[in-house]
C-alpha cells in the first residue's frame, strides 16, 4: 500500500466533494462518495502495517463494489457523465494503490448459484391464431350511429346556437390574420 497514492486519491475526492456538495448532496451516490472520502483519509493517515488487512478486506468486499455501482449511475446520467468518469477513475486508482484487485473482490463476495426455471412442456399455452382469423372473428367494432335520432325537438334553440357561434366578437388578432384565410 502506497500512502502517498492514497492521499492523492483522497485529495481528488475531497475537491470533488467540496465543489459539488451543494448540488449533489441529496443524490443517492453522494453517500458512497462521502464514505469513500472518509475511508481514504483514514487509510492514508494510518500506519500502513496497522490498517492493511482490515481496511483492504472492507474495501474489497463492501466499499469498492458499491461505489462502483453508484458512480456508474452518474456516468449513465449524461448531464454529469464527466463527473462520473472522474469518480470511477479515482476509485480504480484507489483499488490499484491498496492492492484490491478483481480476484480479492470476487473472493470476498459469496458465490450465488444461478437457478434456472424449469419449464414444463405440459403447460397450456393456448392456440395460435392468424391475423386473418382474428379480423374475421372480431367483426365491426361499433355500429354506426344514426344522425336522425339526434335531432333537436325545439327549432328555436337550434337557431340560437347557430347565431351565437357565428356572432363571435372579433379582436385585433383576428383582424391581423383575416387576410390569410
Amino acid at each position: 500500500m502506497d500512502n502517498q497514492e492514497i492521499l492523492a486519491v483522497h485529495s481528488v475526492l475531497h475537491l470533488i466533494y467540496h465543489r459539488n456538495k451543494n448540488q449533489h448532496q441529496g443524490a443517492k451516490w453522494w453517500k458512497w462518495l462521502s464514505m469513500l472520502k472518509r475511508t481514504t483519509w483514514d487509510l492514508g493517515s494510518m500506519d500502513p502495517t496497522k490498517a492493511a488487512s482490515s481496511y483492504r478486506q472492507h474495501l474489497a468486499s463492501h466499499l469498492i463494489p458499491r461505489c462502483y455501482l453508484a458512480f456508474s449511475t452518474v456516468v449513465a446520467d449524461t448531464q454529469f457523465a464527466t463527473l462520473g468518469i472522474v469518480l470511477l477513475a479515482a476509485l480504480a486508482r484507489l483499488a490499484k494503490a491498496t492492492g484490491v484487485d478483481s480476484k480479492m473482490a470476487a473472493q470476498a463476495q459469496p458465490k450465488i448459484k444461478k437457478i434456472t426455471p424449469v419449464v414444463s412442456t405440459a403447460d397450456d399455452r393456448g392456440e395460435r391464431v392468424s391475423r386473418n382469423e382474428c379480423d374475421a372473428l372480431s367483426g365491426p367494432a361499433k355500429a354506426p350511429v344514426s344522425k336522425t335520432t339526434a335531432k333537436p325537438t325545439d327549432d328555436k334553440s337550434s337557431a340560437k346556437r347557430t347565431t351565437k357561434s357565428s356572432k363571435r366578437k372579433k379582436n385585433a388578432i383576428d383582424d391581423l390574420f383575416s387576410g390569410l384565410m
